[in-house]
Formats: structure tokens, C-alpha cells, sequence
């Protein structure tokens, strides 16, 4: 639990809304509906409980395989080094049906234009480990209620075997969980705040891709709720974060909400004409470069960028993103012949149906030499 010296009354009564999210411990039939409480004070959400879904078992997850060693290097990233690269991929027929129950036999992957053998295969009922990082920044600062409700709509919608990684930035990242079991996760008081100026955008991303994500085995999954704007960033940038994920095996999902309507509000406190004509040129360049950096990480690692436009819609947004995942199969393998680190590969994934179309990362960049026939993703 998140403990901070309680300020003065004026402070607080003029910061921002504090929240505690209690998952209760209590589990309920897929068919219930959530039990009905007692209303929580204003600044405390009861997440629902979960529903229960089934699992089954398939092929090793790569973070298992002999081939994985963990290595630190000299900041503490934890990397899991190893030559399997893994693929999310989703079918669909010609009408846009999503097509479950496919077999590993079912699939076709292709690097720069080789077929590959599969070595590893997990179907849609596999877990996820999914870090969720929510945008608090001062441009949010007023909605933090809406953003709570959005992140109980999205926990929500995760099945009880997935597990959650929970960060809020703004000036600061805040690691509200590490990524634990819902069960785990229903023990924990949890708080969002918005407290520190900046958005810390690249820094978050960079660190939760690199310093959190990558020592887990199995599925994983980013999903990202901001405006897309970065102010104070410096351990990130925009391009290392957009190679980092081309050499990554996690897949990124992102919702971009829009703070463009606060714009007018913001410029009339400016009242110099020139440099409010020039506050209002950068800011607008800032969100358009905001949408290319979002829209690109989603593409590249082959997720999907979700747009709404007020918080009233992020709720939908998850939603779709929660359905997605449960849809998602993983498919991994050793790419044949030599690869060359820092070398683009390019992927292709097939069905031996040709009635079906099939939803895949088009990409990656290799980490290390090859050490075993391959590369590293």
C-alpha cells in the first residue's frame, strides 16, 4: 500500500481525487452479474470481481525453454535472451468472423520470404500478462475519476489467469502494482494520483518494455491509455522506444484520448497574442506527432491503435482490446539460417485456408547474433 503524508486541509481539498481500488475476494459464476454493494465513499472504487474462464495447456511458454538465460547489463534490466521469435496472430474469415480452435498444423509462417518450422504454439485461451499504463498527467488531471472507472472496466474485462502490471505516470512513474494474479491483485489498496508536473510518456513505455516485461515468460501485453503527448522525457525518446518494440516479443495496444478540445481553455490564460499563436502551433504539432508515436507502436508489434474521443469512451476502447487478446494466438519459432543483429526481418503469417485472413506483427529487429541457427527477437 501507497502511503503519503496527509496535507494541509487547502491542499487537499484543491489536489487532485485520490482513489483506492479494493478487488474483493469473493468470485462469482460467468453467468452472475456483479454483486451489488453499498455505494463506496467518492474517492473509493470496488473493482468487480472477474469472471472465470478456462485454460488449457499447449507448448512450453518461450520464456521456459532451455535455450532462455536471464542477463542483467548495467542499468538492472532484466532481458531474457533467447533465439525464439514468437508471433501474435488473429484470424478472421472474408466476412470479418473471428475464427477460434485453429491447431498449430493450421499455420504458415514465413521470414523474408522462408517458410519456418513451428516450434512453439499457444492458443487463444493462453494468458497474458498485460501491463496496463494510464496517462495521470496534468492535461488529465480534472478526469481522474474517469480514468478509475475506465481501469475497473478494463480489470473488468481480464480473465482470472491473466495477470496485471499496473502504472500511472505524469512528472513521475508509479509503479502501482508489479505484475500479479487477479487474486493477488484483489488483496492490494491501490491509489492515482496526479501529483507531479510533465507526462513522462517515452520514460514509461521504455521502462515498463524493458525493465519490467522483460524477464516474464509467456504472452504479454501493453496496453496504453494517453493523449500521446511527452513532456520531460529523458532516459526515452520517441525513436529508441519505436526500435525497442521492433525487438520485442510483446504486443501493444493504445488508446488515445482527446485532449485537443482543453486546447481554447489552456491558450486564453496566454495573453500575448504572438506567443499564443505560437503555444497554439507547437501544441498542435505535438498531438500530431503523438498520434504517428502512438499509431506506431501499435502497428509495429502488431496491436491496434484505439481512438476516443472523451474518456466517456476509453471504456469502449478496453473493451475491444480485452476481446482482442482473448482472441489472440501465439506462434513461435527459430528463424533458419543466419541473422545479424540490428538486422530487419520481415514476417508473413498464413493459414492453410485461403478463406481465411490472418492478423500479424509484419516485423522484427534482431537483438544479438544468432546462437543457435537464428536470431533474437
Amino acid at each position: 500500500m501507497f502511503v503519503r503524508k496527509k496535507p494541509p486541509m487547502k491542499t487537499f481539498i484543491c489536489s487532485s481525487l485520490v482513489c483506492l481500488v479494493w478487488l474483493t475476494a469473493a468470485s462469482v459464476r460467468a453467468q452472475d452479474v456483479i454483486p451489488v454493494a453499498p455505494p463506496p465513499p467518492p474517492n473509493v472504487l470496488v473493482a468487480p470481481t472477474l469472471r472465470p474462464a478456462q485454460t488449457t495447456a499447449s507448448t512450453p511458454a518461450p520464456g521456459a525453454t532451455p535455450e532462455a538465460e536471464t542477463e542483467f547489463d548495467d542499468h538492472d534490466t532484466v532481458r531474457v535472451s533467447t533465439n525464439l521469435i514468437t508471433v501474435p496472430a488473429e484470424v478472421m474469415d472474408r466476412s470479418g468472423r473471428y475464427i477460434g480452435n485453429l491447431r498449430k498444423q493450421d499455420f504458415r509462417v514465413f521470414e523474408n520470404g522462408v517458410e519456418q518450422d513451428l516450434a512453439y504454439f499457444a492458443s487463444v485461451e493462453q494468458p497474458f500478462t498485460v501491463a496496463l499504463l494510464l496517462d495521470v498527467s496534468g492535461s488529465t488531471k480534472t478526469r481522474l475519476q474517469a480514468i478509475r472507472s475506465a481501469a475497473n472496466a478494463f480489470i473488468k474485462g481480464l480473465r482470472p489467469n491473466d495477470r496485471l502490471l499496473l502504472v500511472s505516470f505524469d512528472g513521475k512513474i508509479n509503479v502501482l502494482t508489479e505484475a500479479v494474479t487477479l487474486n493477488d491483485l484483489r488483496k492490494k489498496k491501490l491509489r492515482l494520483d496526479a501529483l507531479n508536473d510533465g507526462t513522462l510518456l517515452y520514460d514509461t513505455v521504455s521502462f515498463v518494455l524493458n525493465q519490467r516485461l522483460a524477464g516474464i515468460p509467456g504472452r504479454r501485453a501493453i496496453v496504453l491509455l494517453t493523449d500521446g503527448v511527452d513532456g520531460g522525457s529523458k532516459k526515452g525518446s520517441y525513436k529508441q522506444t519505436l526500435r525497442d518494440v521492433e525487438e520485442a516479443d510483446v504486443v501493444i495496444y493504445t488508446v488515445q484520448y482527446n485532449t485537443l478540445p482543453d486546447l481554447p481553455a489552456r491558450l486564453s490564460q496566454i495573453m500575448n497574442p504572438k506567443a499564443r499563436a505560437h503555444t497554439q502551433a507547437r501544441m498542435l504539432k505535438e498531438y500530431a506527432v503523438g498520434s504517428t508515436y502512438l499509431e506506431a507502436l501499435a502497428r509495429k508489434t502488431g496491436g491496434r491503435l484505439q481512438k476516443a474521443e472523451s474518456l466517456a469512451d476509453v471504456p469502449q476502447a478496453f473493451a475491444a482490446i480485452t476481446e482482442e487478446l482473448g482472441r489472440q494466438y501465439s506462434l513461435g519459432y527459430y528463424p533458419k539460417g543466419q541473422v545479424q543483429a540490428g538486422e530487419k526481418r520481415d514476417i508473413k503469417v498464413r493459414t492453410r485456408s485461403a478463406n481465411f485472413v490472418v492478423r500479424a506483427r509484419q516485423s522484427y529487429v534482431a537483438a544479438a547474433p544468432a546462437s543457435r541457427n537464428g536470431g533474437q527477437d
